[in-house]
């Protein structure tokens, strides 16, 4: 079965997620270094081969409001590459409030705060996709 892929898009990293074969919990699963946009997308794409991913999905980031962010502006680059060379599915889906809910949830794991740095991009993106597999309707 197919796993989907979420993606957490930043300025300087993107975290990284991935589901169960069954699409019923995501988990963390790295965090690239950004560099330029030609290696970043080689890099999403190789993950997203080697987990077998049928689906990306890239947080949209906006205001509580509902205002789009001004950092559409580094991720939208992103998302056009990949549907030029991504021949399967991409979604996008909300990621308001995924940060500070992943920085919560790695205190509750006890995880140190060192660490917690290197992690949350990777943690708001799995929150990102649970959030997501409960949404949108899906063959499990």
């Amino acid at each position: 079965m197919k796993r989907w892929m979420a993606l957490d898009v930043g300025s300087k990293v993107i975290g990284v997620a991935i589901s169960d074969p069954l699409k019923m919990t995501a988990r963390p699963l790295t965090t690239i270094k950004r560099r330029e946009l030609t290696i970043d997308l080689a890099e999403v794409i190789k993950l997203a081969e080697l987990n077998n991913v049928a689906r990306i999905i890239l947080g949209r980031p906006t205001y509580l409001s509902g205002q789009e962010s001004s950092n559409l502006s580094f991720i939208n680059p992103l998302m056009e590459g990949l549907r030029e060379s991504w021949n399967r599915e991409l979604d996008w889906a909300d990621e308001r409030l995924s940060s500070k809910e992943a920085e919560e949830l790695m205190g509750e794991l006890g995880i140190k705060a060192s660490e917690r740095r290197k992690k949350r991009d990777q943690f708001a993106a799995a929150l990102i996709l649970q959030w997501y597999l409960e949404e949108v309707p899906h063959d499990r």
